[in-house]
């Protein structure tokens, strides 16, 4: 199936919904993978107000989300195929075509870097930084 979906998720396990549930207001932002970059780089997140990422892969090869901030917070990931809360999201991985939906709630403050680590994607400039403020 061209669509799948690779998740690694530190620790899988139910979250509070709290304020990154569906009834909560939330920024939302689009951001395409392609080859070799994320489309925004730079990703502007507020603290305190929970935000959905909206991620494409509108290349023509697999390209995954690798952001360490992601491991520490409480996520919800939803595919067309798959629903998961977790806490500490590890790895995103998109083929072609694919999406993928994360909502989170934006704590600590700072910038953030993210990258595709698919071998040699990283090196070739796919990378990205979250600017929490």
């Amino acid at each position: 199936m061209r669509r799948t979906l690779l998740l690694v998720a530190s620790a899988l396990a139910a979250c509070t919904p709290g304020p990154v549930g569906a009834e909560a207001a939330r920024a939302t932002i689009h951001v395409e993978m392609v080859e070799f970059a994320f489309r925004p780089r730079v990703v502007v997140l507020r603290a305190g107000t929970p935000v959905r990422i909206v991620l494409r892969n509108r290349g023509q090869i697999a390209h995954q989300l690798d952001a360490d901030y992601l491991r520490r917070v409480a996520v919800q990931l939803v595919t067309e195929a798959l629903y998961v809360e977790a806490v500490g999201l590890a790895i995103v991985r998109l083929n072609p075509g694919g999406s993928a939906r994360l909502d989170f709630l934006p704590g600590r403050r700072g910038r953030f870097s993210f990258a595709c680590t698919i071998e040699g994607h990283r090196e070739a400039g796919m990378t990205g930084v979250l600017e929490v403020r």
